[in-house]
C-alpha cells in the first residue's frame, strides 16, 4: 500500500513540473493587460475618478487601514493614466513582471482607499495580475524576450496552469456555495433583477415570464457549481462553452459588471487543453506543427527556488480558500450584517433598498436636528453605504467632526437605517437608540446592529420610498418623522435647521 502511494506521489510530482507550451500564459497576460486598461480607462471617462475619490467629503476606510490616502491633488488621476499605460505594457509584454506588480498594486489601492467601492471583479483582476508577477509570461511572444530583457523560454510548468486555473475558477465555485441560502432558493433577489429591467428593449418583455425568477436562481446556481468541471471534461466542453456565452452574454446585457463577464469568457481557454490555442493560432496562420514536443523534459522547472515558488502558492490557495469561508464562521446573516461580504466571491446575493437618517442631539443643550445621509455621503457613496452598517458608523463619525466644526463639539449621533433586504418590508438595520460616537466595530459581532432580517415574505415589499415614511412605525428616537410626505419632511427639517441657527 506505502510502494503505491508513493508511486502515485512521485506520479503527481512529475505531472506537476511537466512542461507545457506557453501560449496560454501568453494569451491570459494579454488578456489582463487589457482588461485592466478598460477598467482603468472607464474611471477616467466622465470624470468618473473625480466623483468618486476627489468629491467625497471624506473616504471610508477598512478597520486598521485608515493610513491609506488618496494620492494629493489631482494624482488619483495620474493613477490610473499610469495603469492604463501598464496595462499596454503588459498586453505587449514590456517590463512584464513590473507592469504587472504596477496593476496589482494599482487596484489594490484603489480597494483600500475607498473601500465602498469594492467589486468582486477588481479583487479578482489584482489577484491574477499579481500572479503574474510570479509567472514566465515575460520569456514567451513578448517584447522582454525579443530584446533579451528575458531570456525565452516557449514552456512553464504544469502546476502554474493548475494555479490559473484555481484562481479563475474559485469565484463559481464559491459563488456557488454562497447561493446556498434561503433567499436564493426563493427566487430572491433574481425576480427583483429582472422586473427592474422589464422595460428593457427586445427582452423586456421576456422577463416577466412565470417561473423565470426560479430558473435564473437554480440555473445560476448549477452553472457556477458545474462549469468548471465541465470545460475541463472533453465531452461536455462544447456545452459548458455555450452555456458560459449564454450566462456572461445576460450578465452583461442585465447588470451593470463592466468588464467582469467578457474577462470571464476570455478566460474561459484556462480551462480548455493547454495546446488548445497553440493548435488554434497554427491553423490560422496555416502551420503544421507537432505540439506533442511540450511534453519534453525539462529539469530547470524543478529547481530549488522554483519549488520554493511552489510553496508560495500552496500557501497563496490557503489565504484564498480562507476568505470566503468568514460568511460561515462570523454570526449573523452576511447579506444584512455585511461581515465576511467582501473578499468571498458573494455575487449578486442582495438587493437592498436604504433610506437613512441621522440624529443629532447636542449634548450639553439637549437641541436636536435630524439630518439625511447625503449631508455628509456623495449620492455614490449613499449606494453603498447606506447598506453597510461599520460604513454608517465611519459616516456618524464624519458628521460628528462637521458638527464640532460648527460649534458642536459634543454631540450624540442616533441612525434611522431602514432597510429592505430581497424584498423585506423595511426595518431598522442599526439600533436607532445607540449612540453611534460610543461604538465600534467588533471582532465577530456587533451588538448594535440587528441580528436578523427575517424570513423571505411571499411577496416583495414594492412601496416607494417616498411612502415609507407613512407606511412603516418609526422607532423612538425618529417618531417625529412618522408620516410626513416628502415635501413635509423637507420642510420639517428645514424648520429643524432653522431652529438650531
Amino acid at each position: 500500500m506505502a510502494s503505491t502511494d508513493a508511486a502515485e506521489s512521485s506520479k503527481l510530482r512529475s505531472l506537476a513540473w511537466e512542461p507545457i507550451d506557453s501560449a496560454i500564459l501568453v494569451y491570459l497576460r494579454v488578456a489582463v493587460g487589457i482588461a485592466i486598461f478598460f477598467w482603468a480607462k472607464s474611471f477616467l471617462d466622465s470624470n468618473l475618478y473625480s466623483i468618486l475619490f476627489i468629491e467625497p467629503r471624506f473616504l471610508f476606510k477598512y478597520p486598521g487601514l485608515e493610513w491609506v490616502r488618496l494620492w494629493p491633488g489631482q494624482g488619483i488621476y495620474w493613477h490610473f493614466v499610469v495603469t492604463m499605460v501598464a496595462g499596454v505594457c503588459m498586453a505587449i509584454g514590456f517590463l512584464t513582471r513590473f507592469a504587472a506588480a504596477i496593476l496589482s498594486f494599482s487596484i489594490s489601492y484603489v480597494l483600500l482607499v475607498e473601500c465602498s467601492i469594492y467589486v468582486n471583479h477588481y479583487y479578482l483582476l489584482a489577484c491574477v495580475a499579481g500572479l503574474f508577477v510570479f509567472l514566465p509570461s515575460d520569456r514567451c511572444g513578448s517584447l522582454d524576450s525579443k530584446f533579451g530583457i528575458s531570456r525565452r523560454q516557449a514552456f512553464f510548468p504544469r502546476w502554474q496552469l493548475w494555479l490559473l486555473r484555481f484562481q479563475l475558477g474559485i469565484p463559481y465555485v464559491f459563488g456557488a456555495i454562497a447561493k446556498l441560502n434561503p433567499d436564493w432558493f426563493g427566487g430572491q433577489p433574481a425576480g427583483i433583477i429582472l422586473s427592474r429591467n422589464a422595460h428593457a428593449p427586445v427582452i423586456g418583455p421576456w422577463l416577466s415570464t412565470p417561473g423565470l425568477p426560479a430558473l435564473m436562481s437554480y440555473g445560476g446556481l448549477l452553472y457556477d457549481l458545474l462549469i468548471v468541471p465541465m470545460l475541463l471534461y472533453r465531452r461536455t466542453r462544447w456545452l459548458g462553452i455555450f452555456l458560459s456565452l449564454a450566462f456572461h452574454l445576460t450578465n452583461a446585457k442585465l447588470l451593470n459588471i463592466g468588464v467582469f463577464p467578457w474577462f470571464m469568457l476570455a478566460t474561459l481557454f484556462v480551462f480548455l487543453p493547454p495546446q488548445t490555442l497553440r493548435q488554434i493560432w497554427n491553423w490560422l496562420v496555416g502551420i503544421k506543427t507537432d505540439t506533442a514536443q511540450t511534453a519534453q523534459s525539462h529539469p530547470a522547472f524543478a529547481s530549488p527556488s522554483n519549488r520554493r515558488g511552489v510553496g508560495l502558492a500552496i500557501i497563496y490557495v490557503i489565504v484564498q480558500l480562507v476568505l470566503p469561508i468568514r460568511p460561515w464562521v462570523l454570526p449573523g446573516n452576511a447579506s444584512w450584517n455585511e461581515r465576511g461580504q467582501r473578499f468571498a466571491w458573494r455575487m449578486m446575493l442582495r438587493d437592498k433598498v436604504t433610506l437613512v437618517h441621522f440624529l443629532v442631539i447636542d449634548s450639553d443643550t439637549g437641541e436636536y436636528l435630524f439630518l439625511p445621509s447625503h449631508t455628509v455621503l456623495t449620492a455614490n457613496q449613499m449606494l453603498t453605504a447606506e447598506r453597510n452598517p461599520d460604513l454608517i458608523r465611519q459616516a456618524a463619525v464624519q458628521l460628528a467632526d462637521l458638527a464640532a466644526k460648527l460649534g458642536t463639539p459634543q454631540c450624540r449621533i442616533h441612525c434611522l437605517a431602514l432597510v429592505s433586504l430581497n424584498g423585506r418590508r423595511p426595518q431598522p438595520m442599526i439600533d436607532p437608540t445607540v449612540d453611534l460616537l460610543a461604538v465600534q466595530r467588533g471582532w465577530f459581532i456587533d451588538d448594535w446592529v440587528n441580528v436578523e432580517p427575517g424570513p423571505l415574505p411571499e411577496s416583495i415589499w414594492d412601496v416607494e420610498k417616498e411612502r415609507w415614511w407613512a407606511e412603516l412605525e418609526l422607532p423612538d428616537p425618529f417618531k417625529p418623522l412618522q408620516g410626513r410626505s416628502p415635501e413635509e419632511l423637507r420642510q420639517f427639517l428645514e424648520s429643524l435647521e432653522t431652529s438650531v441657527r
